[in-house]
């Protein structure tokens, strides 16, 4: 008991002497955890875009909420969901979406799961769905989702992990990690459930964790790979190759990884340095991060060849600031990267170039796009 205490107390207290990080770039997202949402196609026939933003953390005044904004294929406004603290991630799997609020921190019991009909934007629940964590004595306070095999699989950000049935939404299994402030997670080729840890069992913030955790979709047993350090986001390209990204000391050196799961014991490999966010396309993974050393912040979007792990410049905007979010439009390949500490929306064809359409959101920090037909 005396631990939980001192673990919850200590969370509290990194998060709010770390707002502006967490704005930046602790709540940084991208992938779009359900496997078919982050692979393009040659067809524009999508016709809504549904655009999460976080909102902004605070200690005092109370934080500005996060939104889930409603977009035809003009981009026009057609309606926002206002959804409470910090909007961490949305993802679709099947005719719904599904949308993690995190919450204010560990302690605050105001963090849980919407749902929402896919096509209409219509909430599937009348309030937002709330989860006890066991491992906290709290409400659970959810990162990141994926989704497989009628369920959907949600980490914690106390190092836990609960599967939903997609029906009613009740809880089907948890599982308390080896682990704390678990981040970013997915469904391997293999049916495995990979989550990026970036804390380790007994830390007292986030940053210094070492493992993703490796899980069956019974969430009934764990094993670990050891990864360098702040792991923050993961996606399976193939059965032998998935990538993640990590964050590093303090978000400041960010950084991409490939790894093969069915060698777990063989070190990752570093593909590229500067990669805050990102997402995997049809032929190229897509990456964006801060340049922390220019006095505007600009952002740095590159590209990688998913055949060679080839990397080059995407485009170059200097008009693009505080780079945060990647997301690809599964029906025409558009690469869409979200901005923090700011409301804006670019949106670039894939061959990169000048912005096609920029969107204002109204709601700051955008995380993730989910485009349906």
């Amino acid at each position: 008991m005396k631990k939980k205490v001192f673990f919850l107390a200590a969370s509290a207290i990194m998060l709010a002497m770390g707002s502006c990080t967490n704005d930046v770039l602790d709540n940084v997202q991208q992938v779009d955890s359900s496997l078919p949402q982050t692979r393009a196609t040659a067809s524009n026939n999508w016709t809504y875009a549904y655009v999460l933003s976080e909102g902004t953390w605070h200690v005092a005044p109370p934080s500005s909420p996060g939104s889930i904004v409603r977009y035809d294929n003009n981009w026009t406004k057609k309606s926002t969901l206002e959804i409470g603290d910090t909007g961490n991630d949305l993802i679709q799997y099947g005719s719904k979406l599904y949308c993690a609020v995190s919450g204010h921190d560990l302690t605050a019991d105001n963090g849980g799961i919407w749902v929402l009909n896919a096509k209409t934007g219509q909430l599937l629940t009348p309030q937002m769905k709330q989860y006890d964590d066991e491992k906290t004595g709290h409400k659970a306070m959810p990162r990141h989702l994926a989704a497989a095999n009628g369920k959907v699989y949600i980490s914690f950000y106390s190092g836990a992990v609960m599967s939903i049935d997609t029906m009613n939404y009740a809880k089907v299994n948890y599982l308390e990690l080896d682990a704390t402030y678990s981040e970013g997670i997915c469904v391997g080729k293999d049916n495995k459930i990979y989550v990026c840890n970036s804390g380790n069992t007994d830390d007292t913030q986030a940053g210094e964790g070492t493992t993703i955790s490796v899980l069956p979709l019974t969430l009934d047993d764990e094993t670990q790979i050891t990864v360098p350090k702040n792991p923050k986001l993961i996606a399976a390209y193939s059965a032998n190759k998935m990538y993640f990204n990590v964050l590093g000391d303090g978000g400041m050196h960010s950084a991409l990884y490939k790894f093969n799961p069915t060698t777990p014991n063989v070190a990752p490999t570093l593909v590229t340095e500067k990669a805050g966010g990102f997402a995997i396309g049809s032929q190229y993974l897509y990456t964006a991060d801060i340049d922390w050393n220019t006095t505007d912040y600009k952002t740095i979007m590159q590209k990688v060849q998913l055949s060679n792990d080839d990397t080059s410049d995407f485009t170059d905007d200097p008009g693009y600031m505080f780079g945060f979010s990647v997301t690809v439009n599964p029906f025409n390949g558009d690469v869409c990267f979200g901005q923090s500490m700011g409301d804006a929306l670019y949106v670039y064809d894939s061959a990169g170039g000048d912005y096609k359409d920029m969107v204002n959101t109204g709601t700051a920090n955008v995380n993730a796009v989910v485009f349906v037909k």
